[in-house]
């Protein structure tokens, strides 16, 4: 799936609350990452609480650099990530007839599944043997991530499909069984082969056959209509988010005011700030977003000076554009700049 899709999702805040839970367990300070993910801390004290794909992926990016300096974190931390905590795609997952009619369930509505990676099922003679994981639509930054903590992550969700059937032959995942990763086999109880060209768990023969216990035809189809109505509903948001993330795009210096860019949208304001809070998104989030991507851009790309970059994104003066971009990279833009040389 598209990161602008994803974006506009509401998911359940479960992986948002696992996530406070690891950086709070570390002893580290969790409000302000919360804060710079656009999260208020309110949202994950509620257990029914929800948050935007947005929100999601930007706590996955400043937990990434909260935490990369912790062996194994990611993998402990896939491992909180239960089936249920999937809300409605947990529970058509469970209703489903067989352990094969399940994972077809979940490669339905992979927008769902808190991940950018993408989980395709691998048929050989007409049975599923494997599901494969591609992270092509990982961003970079997080891609490592992704992968160890999908070791945790998407081996529960398989094995909580069937806690008494143990469906998992073996696993093979592109990583090294570096930063820790070689303590994965043991916890799981699962041969693990590292430095493989395709991530993937190679499924028990004829599991796929193996009916589930908390099958009901019923259930299935009430969770996965509200699966598909969730999808929906982020798509028709997305259309509108797009539309005004493609605007401050182009726009030059001087970025438009809320109002000017629903006249050029050809939007109420109403409108606008609906659909932007269906994202839990305000147009001050849109523009910081882009002033972001922008700045590292050209830091990255150019010889710009930092006044130069500063001035070329509207900041009236260096210090507030300093302070900006410390906020989103835990730096300063010379930092930023010489990391390579680090």
């Amino acid at each position: 799936m598209r990161l602008e899709s994803f974006a506009a999702i509401r998911l359940p805040n479960q992986s948002a609350r696992i996530m406070r839970s690891v950086i709070e367990a570390a002893g580290l300070a969790w409000r302000p990452l919360l804060s710079e993910a656009g999260i208020p801390a309110d949202i994950t004290d509620d257990p029914n609480g929800v948050v935007s794909g947005a929100q999601e992926l930007r706590l996955q990016e400043v937990f990434v650099q909260a935490t990369r300096h912790m062996p194994g974190a990611w993998f402990r931390t896939g491992l909180q990530y239960r089936l249920m905590g999937y809300g409605p795609l947990g529970l058509a997952v469970l209703a489903a007839d067989t352990f094969g009619a399940g994972l077809r369930v979940m490669t339905s509505f992979l927008a769902l599944t808190y991940s950018l990676m993408q989980y395709t099922l691998v048929e050989e003679a007409g049975e599923v043997i494997a599901v494969a994981a591609d992270d092509t639509q990982v961003p970079a930054d997080y891609r490592e991530f992704s992968q160890e903590r999908a070791l945790g992550s998407a081996t529960q969700f398989l094995n909580d499909m069937d806690p008494g059937l143990s469906p998992i032959l073996r696993i093979e995942t592109v990583l090294d069984s570096g930063h820790g990763r070689h303590e994965c086999e043991a916890v799981l109880g699962i041969p693990i082969v590292f430095d493989a060209p395709v991530t993937r768990w190679i499924l028990m023969p004829g599991v796929t056959r193996a009916p589930l216990p908390m099958a009901s035809p019923l259930l299935e189809e009430t969770y996965g209509k509200l699966c598909a109505r969730l999808i929906e509903e982020a798509r028709v948001s997305d259309e509108v988010v797009s539309q005004l993330y493609a605007l401050l795009v182009r726009s030059a210096r001087r970025f438009p005011s809320a109002p000017e860019a629903c006249r050029m949208l050809g939007l109420s304001e109403r409108t606008l700030y609906r659909k932007l809070a269906a994202q839990r998104l305000t147009f001050g989030q849109m523009v910081d977003q882009v002033r972001e991507q922008r700045a590292t851009y050209l830091l990255d790309n150019t010889r710009m000076s930092v006044e130069a970059v500063a001035e070329a994104l509207g900041f009236a003066e260096t210090a507030s554009f300093s302070r900006a971009f410390k906020r989103w990279k835990g730096m300063s833009p010379l930092r930023f700049r010489g990391r390579g040389a680090m």
